[in-house]
């Protein structure tokens, strides 16, 4: 997986010995938690003879706007002191208990992972310090959940939504719907289960509202299930299934006219109201 941007061993006074292009993960089970081991893939520049006698390192997980240390790395205890004259990799690990793994996983499960790295190398044979770099490794959210899934610690897979064309009337309401769905899981991630619930029930209106007016939605987004004779029983369930539940989360957000406030739902609930609508959302925009 490649650095963006790279990391570089350099001096304080500007000049660069090496840099890092390339970084790959494997996350290993340990006696009391997780080892998370970091590969970095370094190319020496400037055909020099500096030595490298350390790499201190820290790691933090980016949330967008802040970045949060999660701890610093650690070296392999048979790492030396080496010349930057070749290509070379660095190793670094970093232990976690399986609470604080847990806790990462919970922050970021979600989407793309991105971890930054920084750095700071002590180096000799120069006459300046080495300087304070960073790096930064985003994983796409697909290989972040597989390496999860071979650590062993718990399983996850994706759910593909699959909407209109772009050319399709169905397209932007879909999309739409979707991006909803997505900052509902955000949501859902900082602990405002209330919002969470409520953007999957703002997803829905979006999809209700391709129907035209004078209409049943729900019974004109199942018309080709419903007017299949093979399947126009599991239609007609479906559809009244769906009109149930779509009425019974409108009480959940309350009544200003008669007082009546929200329901308070709680993790689980806000969770499931994510996986339903989106599974809904998902089927009928591959009608």
């Amino acid at each position: 997986m490649l650095l963006q941007p790279e990391i570089r061993i350099a001096d304080q006074g500007s000049r660069g010995y090496a840099r890092a292009t390339v970084c790959n993960l494997n996350i290993e089970p340990t006696l009391f938690g997780y080892r998370l081991r970091f590969n970095f893939a370094f190319e020496a520049q400037n055909g020099n003879s500096v030595s490298l006698d350390g790499w201190e390192s820290e790691l933090y997980l980016n949330e967008g706007a802040q970045s949060i240390l999660v701890g610093r790395l650690a070296p392999d205890l048979s790492e030396h002191p080496r010349r930057l004259i070749h290509q070379f990799t660095l190793q670094r690990h970093l232990d976690l208990r399986s609470d604080d793994f847990v806790r990462l996983i919970d922050k970021s499960y979600l989407g793309d992972v991105v971890f930054e790295f920084r750095t700071r190398p002590l180096l000799s044979g120069i006459p300046h310090e080495g300087n304070a770099e960073q790096g930064r490794l985003t994983i796409p959210q697909s290989e972040w959940l597989e390496l999860l899934n071979r650590a062993g610690m718990d399983r996850f897979e994706l759910i593909a939504i699959r909407i209109p064309v772009q050319s399709s009337h169905l397209h932007k309401p879909f999309a739409d719907a979707v991006t909803k769905i997505r900052e509902a899981e955000r949501q859902y991630s900082r602990g405002d289960w209330n919002a969470a619930g409520s953007s999957c029930r703002s997803a829905w209106r979006t999809i209700l509202s391709t129907a035209p007016p004078n209409t049943q939605a729900i019974e004109h987004l199942l018309a080709r299930v419903i007017g299949d004779p093979r399947r126009k029983d599991f239609g007609l369930a479906l559809a009244k299934g769906l009109n149930a539940i779509a009425n019974q989360a409108v009480h959940l957000e309350g009544d200003v006219k008669t007082g009546t406030p929200p329901v308070n739902l709680t993790p689980e609930d806000a969770l499931l109201c994510i996986h339903w609508y989106a599974a809904v959302i998902g089927y009928l925009s591959s009608l």
